[in-house]
């Protein structure tokens, strides 16, 4: 798809200084150099870097007899960016902006100035005529227009213009200058497909402080604006928070947060480059929006990591691959929305008002799968893959905070060392075990080879691996003491990940799923990867009986027997993974724990999650789904004059028996403590988002 950017392209002096200077002060500049610059001019560089094909529509002075405009128009071309399109302005100068750009912090002072003459609506109409009847490639080929939200009145008549000449064409547009009223700028966002809102205007023009304030005031029709036409996304970019998103179709909120780094080198143009990316990856066609936005915040993060615009080609390959993979396997069809993980689906509460309407199957993805190096396809079915997942080592530190590197002959003196590494404890409870991987696709000791779907029904999203898995599995690793020589239970289990791991630290494990296809994954996972006293079986959290060989079919492959029975007299530890994901099934789980923790008076429970936000048409207002329902769930009075244990594993609350009256059956609520996820080192590949979370769930509530 062309790729059309209206606005400014600028000379950009760049003073870097040690640290931004107080005022009426004198600065020695560190180094002092000449690049192009323009919001417009840089999103093109680097969309074009990602396979857009891409023009600049813009005034320019004559680059044959202006240095400045030749220095833009052969660094937009050295991109790849074509420039002939552009209206040459025979009087004025090309911008020039001089930058101040701190060392110390990465943050960048800017001052502008601008001589030669904006663009006309009339002379875009003449340069939009000449695309649309000498450019374009053919007369009904798809065309992407972006617009920098300067200069608004000509802006919203040129976005008119766009929409009523070639009806066809995607538009977006930047609001970023805060000299323009809301009121302007409204006009303008109702007429995109897409609008990348700044948190500066935002703050500044609305008085908004949280990028949920304001998907609110949209959702709420706060502005009287109507953005059902055309309008399909407002993405807000919100500095070192990450992205935050509104998708129109089913008012739903995102938010992708932002990678650390350890050191900005350059974050002058860093917004650019995310609008760039994002433009790329959309004008693709079918990529899922928060994979785009993920995309496009990587390329940003890269951006922030060096000097200058040019992308480091093997990045750009693996971009590239990602998306055309998730192209591949994306399905959008008439019965179901495919969308990258449960936080886009709506509340179930929702439901309750909306009986009459069709209830949607969504197909939903996990995006762990994009960190992980696929093994191949399992079988005929190409939703089903094999991933290799490397367990990473541990950095050690020494008493600087200095990571000590591993010298060559480390093991020498490791034989002299009374410690033993939680890798070395599980591997050597392995070999105990007499289990040796057996082939290629085996798991090692060090590396997990797991079958997991890349997509699933709603109903089934545990044959798929999540975040959250990976999150347990790295505290099992890291609290091996606790685990070992236990007898563990799973609640969830999905394909077994997470059971894999505690059953090589523990002395028995039971991974329960409802879902008999999510077992039989697990069950082929575990036959695959090293893994210890593993019994897989069904336990359903809304059957009475939860555990019982009565109601067992003997055609079943994981039913309960007696001597299962008997062995779960010993449990101690319960964990779940991912079970937060809407209100009905959380509560379920909840109740399933309580009874189990009152059967077992000796068992605690670890739960992570990922806190999932939406907004809610209902409440009118952001929701997490799951993650409210269990805070509704917490005790949190005072321990030492509230709570009076009457077993291991079960406390009396003087405020929570007056809040919930005589009948036990309104009392849920558990006493829980939050794991720090900084507390144990990362092991896995993939994004350990500041949303994910971790419980120990010590005690139930009783009378």
């Amino acid at each position: 798809m062309d790729v059309i950017a209206v606005g400014t392209a600028a000379i950009d002096v760049v003073h870097e200084v040690a640290a931004y200077p107080e005022e009426d002060t004198k600065a020695r500049s560190l180094a002092t150099y000449k690049c192009r610059g323009g919001n417009a001019a840089n999103a093109l560089v680097v969309c074009s870097q990602l396979g857009g094909r891409c023009h600049w529509l813009s005034t320019s002075t004559d680059p044959e007899k202006d240095n400045d405009a030749a220095f833009i128009h052969a660094d937009l071309a050295a991109f790849n960016v074509d420039c002939s399109l552009v209206v040459i302005e025979k009087e004025g100068s090309m911008p020039v902006s001089y930058i101040l750009a701190s060392r110390a912090t990465g943050s960048r002072t800017i001052v502008h100035s601008r001589t030669v003459a904006e663009l006309s609506c009339e002379a875009f109409e003449r340069q939009v005529e000449q695309y649309l009847t000498e450019n374009r490639q053919h007369p009904n080929a798809p065309v992407w227009f972006h617009f920098e939200g300067r200069n608004m009145e000509t802006v919203r008549k040129m976005m008119v213009h766009v929409r009523e000449r070639a009806p066809y064409a995607k538009i977006s547009v930047e609001i970023e200058f805060p000299r323009y009223p809301w009121t302007l700028a409204k006009t303008l966002a109702s007429l995109a497909d897409y609008v990348f809102m700044s948190k500066d205007y935002l703050r500044d023009n609305n008085n908004i402080s949280s990028a949920y304030e304001f998907f609110e005031g949209i959702l709420t029709q706060r502005w009287g604006e109507d953005w059902n036409q055309w309008t399909k996304a407002f993405i807000c970019p919100w500095g070192s928070k990450g992205v935050y998103y509104l998708e129109m179709a089913d008012s739903t909120v995102h938010h992708i947060p932002a990678a650390q780094l350890d050191r900005v080198v350059e974050s002058n143009g860093a917004g650019d480059t995310f609008i760039g990316a994002t433009i790329a990856c959309l004008s693709r066609g079918s990529a899922l929006l928060h994979l785009v936005l993920k995309t496009a915040c990587d390329v940003a993060t890269v951006k922030c990591s060096q000097h200058g615009f040019k992308l480091p080609t093997d990045k750009i390959l693996t971009w590239q691959r990602n998306l055309q993979e998730r192209e591949d396997s994306t399905v959008l069809n008439a019965e179901g929305l495919s969308i990258d993980g449960p936080q886009t689906c709506k509340m179930k509460g929702d439901s309750a008002n909306t009986s009459n309407v069709p209830q949607m199957t969504h197909s939903v993805t996990s995006e762990v799968e994009l960190e992980l190096q696929r093994v191949q396809h399992h079988n005929d079915n190409c939703s089903v893959l094999l991933f290799a997942v490397p367990l990473l080592p541990i950095l050690e530190e020494d008493d600087d905070g200095d990571v000590v590197v591993p010298r060559r002959h480390a093991t020498k003196r490791m034989k002299s060392s009374k410690l033993i590494s939680t890798d070395e404890a599980s591997s050597t409870a392995r070999s105990d075990k007499g289990i040796q991987p057996q082939s290629s696709q085996q798991g090692t000791g060090t590396t997990f080879i797991l079958e997991a779907h890349s997509r699933s029904t709603w109903d089934t999203a545990g044959t798929q691996l999540w975040r959250a898995a990976f999150l347990l599995a790295e505290y099992i690793y890291n609290a091996s003491d606790i685990f070992s020589g236990q007898t563990v239970l799973e609640l969830g289990c999905g394909i077994g990940f997470t059971s894999i791991v505690a059953s090589q630290m523990s002395d028995c494990v039971y991974a329960t799923d409802s879902d008999n296809n999510a077992l039989l994954v697990a069950q082929r996972n575990a036959e695959r990867n090293c893994s210890g006293d593993l019994r897989l079986r069904l336990l359903d959290w809304e059957d009475n009986n939860l555990i019982s060989t009565s109601t067992c079919t003997s055609t079943s492959l994981f039913t309960w027997t007696s001597t299962d029975v008997t062995k779960l007299e010993d449990v101690t530890i319960i964990i779940a993974s991912d079970v937060f994901y809407d209100d009905i099934t959380t509560t379920q789980f909840l109740i399933a724990l309580r009874r189990l923790m009152l059967q077992h008076n000796r068992a605690t429970s670890y739960v992570s999650a990922e806190r999932r936000s939406v907004f809610s048409a209902v409440a009118m207002k952001v929701v997490s789904l799951g993650y409210d329902t269990f805070q509704d769930h917490v005790c949190l009075h005072d321990p030492s004059t509230c709570h009076t244990y009457v077993a291991e594993n079960q406390i009396r609350c003087q405020v929570c028996a007056t809040d919930f009256g005589t009948d036990d059956g309104n009392l849920l609520q558990f006493v829980v403590r939050e794991i720090s996820i900084d507390t144990f080192p990362q092991r896995f590949k993939y994004d350990r988002l500041s949303s994910l979370m971790l419980w120990k769930i010590s005690a139930v509530v009783v009378r």
